[in-house]
């Protein structure tokens, strides 16, 4: 091969979507390839001709035009342009001209379309069909990677054969039987099916501490009808489940049969900084100052999570569980503090965290909500400290003061059961500007501590006012549609300032916030109680609201979004600056340029799905 098909094969091996091919196909293209050179101003395509060339530009740039003149996009450098005519009919329906000089590599549209043939990945690419591309961006964007926990099924973490006992043996047999295999965990059986497990943790906390006869039958301790993965799910799940439950056990079965136990330990092994480690030491510190510490770890457990390839709904998990964990523990030491609290409450959190979508840590949005049975002269001053010490707490673990104020300090978001039920009222049924606000923040609420039924009965209460609210959900569309997707006419992206020199995408408040906002709408539209953001659109198909297409393209637009979001947080965290959700285009590749475009184009079309309907 000459010095200048060498150059050009190393060239072509760097953009997608022939990054992929093997290298004797790629140099099938490169010697099957023209090279040509247009000045500013020359039409390369015209409506009406016919085109069997698809068109790579090597330098300068493109313009495209619709059947009636007006610019429908630009494309640069290592971007395609013509492929929709020469892998079709041939029949061009666009103009095209150079924006200003360009170096094109002409690639013959049959080749391309016996490449697509043998490979998905170029069919994928080509497709004219924008969510099938999105949702190959996905996988390609995590791609590079280390994939451990997301390609490695659980039967394969599993070390050894599992432990199994009758619930009829006694605590002092299971034990002896533990203490010779050397395992930390028994499962339970009852008829060869799983009933139950019990882990070394329970001697301590049910036997010893409590001064049981081990004598008793195991199921006296063991744990009923835990929570199981089966033995084809990936290691990721697991991860998840211990994360959001923290538990560091978890049986694996598959068809009923009982395959083994996977273990925190086993998931250890695979990652460092791993968000399970981090979630049990927190749970065992002993003062403020080592939660402190731990706190500092979550960027770097971030950037392991990015690494190991999780899908964005997963990090979201996992990373808004390390935040409760922190908060959870907070509470309980200052009940240590304070003692037990006088009568029930609920500690309730809002935003990111509550919907378990949180990536960086960020400001805190909390409340309580008291049993109707508060006095303030009995009991107020008990939950006016609770609050000050768990809000001055999280604000030490980095999780800051709420600029709003949404906090339980403030007494506004400190108020008995039926204050928070007339506060929802109140929202739904006369919904001022300031009252769509709230909407935004407490329509998200989950409670972490306490009696989770207050919150239960509040919600519960609240969704029945919204489902089929005519007037509160068109008003509360119109304030959604306020935070519209970065991309303008002809598909330019639209920047923002972020503080810096350059301008750059805002991410969340214009990628995340309004697919969020979104999904809202429609759950607060159908009754739905769910809070996470992709649940909540699972299930609005199921409501009969959301069409399964639409949920699909809207999924797939927030996973791309977000991962290109946290790969970008990553980032920063490695370079050691702050981190923020400001996007410079200039970074991205083309095809992730070209994949972030069709990702706001199906929020925007949502969008006017949304407003036409509400």
């Amino acid at each position: 091969m000459e010095i200048e098909q060498l150059e050009i094969a190393d060239y072509l091996s760097q953009c997608a979507p022939l990054n992929k091919l093997p290298a004797t196909e790629l140099n099938q293209v490169v010697h099957a390839l023209e090279i040509s050179y247009s000045r500013k101003g020359d039409d390369l395509l015209k409506l009406g001709d016919n085109n069997y060339t698809v068109f790579l530009i090597r330098s300068g740039a493109l313009s495209v035009y619709d059947s009636k003149g007006q610019l429908s996009g630009q494309f640069s450098a290592g971007e395609w342009v013509g492929y929709r005519s020469a892998l079709g009919s041939g029949e061009v329906s666009m103009s095209v001209q150079a924006a200003e000089d360009v170096l094109l590599y002409r690639v013959p549209g049959n080749l391309l379309k016996q490449l697509m043939n043998r490979h998905e990945f170029i069919a994928e690419y080509f497709s004219q069909q924008k969510p099938l591309r999105l949702r190959s961006a996905i996988q390609d964007i995590r791609s590079s990677g280390d994939t451990v926990l997301v390609t490695t099924p659980v039967q394969n973490l599993v070390h050894g054969k599992p432990l199994l006992v009758q619930e009829t043996d006694s605590i002092r047999q299971v034990a002896q039987a533990m203490s010779e295999a050397g395992y930390t965990v028994a499962l339970v059986m009852r008829q060869g099916k799983l009933k139950g497990i019990v882990t070394d943790r329970a001697y301590c906390t049910k036997v010893i501490a409590k001064d049981l006869s081990a004598d008793k039958n195991i199921s006296e301790i063991m744990t009923l009808n835990p929570m199981t993965i089966d033995a084809g799910h990936p290691g990721s799940e697991a991860l998840l489940m211990m994360a959001q439950y923290n538990i560091r056990h978890i049986p694996v079965v598959h068809n009923d049969e009982v395959k083994g136990v996977v273990t925190a330990t086993d998931l250890i092994r695979q990652q460092s900084h791993n968000s399970i480690y981090l979630i049990n030491e927190i749970h065992r510190a002993d003062d403020l100052a080592e939660l402190v510490s731990l706190a500092q770890q979550i960027p770097n457990t971030l950037v392991s999570l990015v690494d190991n390839s999780l899908a964005a709904y997963d990090i979201g998990n996992l990373i808004s569980s390390v935040g409760v964990a922190i908060m959870q523990r907070i509470i309980k030491l200052a009940q240590g503090e304070l003692g037990e609290a006088p009568i029930k409450f609920a500690w309730i959190i809002a935003g990111s965290m509550a919907r378990n979508e949180q990536t960086a840590v960020s400001d805190q949005d909390n409340g309580l909500i008291l049993s109707d049975d508060y006095e303030e002269e009995k009991h107020g001053q008990y939950f006016e400290k609770l609050s000050q010490i768990v809000c001055d707490g999280l604000n030490e673990c980095g999780y800051v003061y709420c600029p709003g104020n949404v906090m339980a300090t403030n007494t506004k978001w400190r108020q008995p059961q039926k204050v928070w039920k007339q506060y929802f009222d109140q929202w739904i049924n006369e919904p001022e500007p300031m009252a769509l606000m709230y909407a935004s923040i407490f329509f998200d609420l989950r409670c972490v501590f306490g009696d989770e039924s207050l919150l239960q009965e509040v919600t519960e209460d609240m969704l029945l006012k919204t489902k089929g609210n005519s007037i509160f959900l068109s008003l509360l569309t119109v304030n959604a549609l306020k935070f519209k997707p970065p991309i303008g006419l002809f598909r330019h992206f639209v920047m923002e300032d972020n503080g810096h020199e350059h301008k750059a995408l805002n991410m969340k408040k214009r990628g995340v916030v309004p697919i969020t906002d979104l999904a809202r709408v429609f759950a607060l539209s159908a009754g739905i109680a769910d809070i996470n953001t992709q649940d909540r659109l699972e299930a609005a198909v199921e409501a009969g609201v959301l069409s399964e297409e639409g949920m699909s393209d809207l999924k797939d637009a927030l996973e791309f979004i977000a991962t290109v979001r946290l790969q970008h947080q990553t980032l920063q965290t490695r370079k050691g600056s702050d981190v923020d959700n400001y996007v410079s285009p200039e970074i991205l590749s083309p095809l992730e340029r070209r994949h972030l475009k069709d990702a706001f184009d199906v929020v925007r079309v949502m969008q006017g799905v949304m407003e036409q309907r509400y």
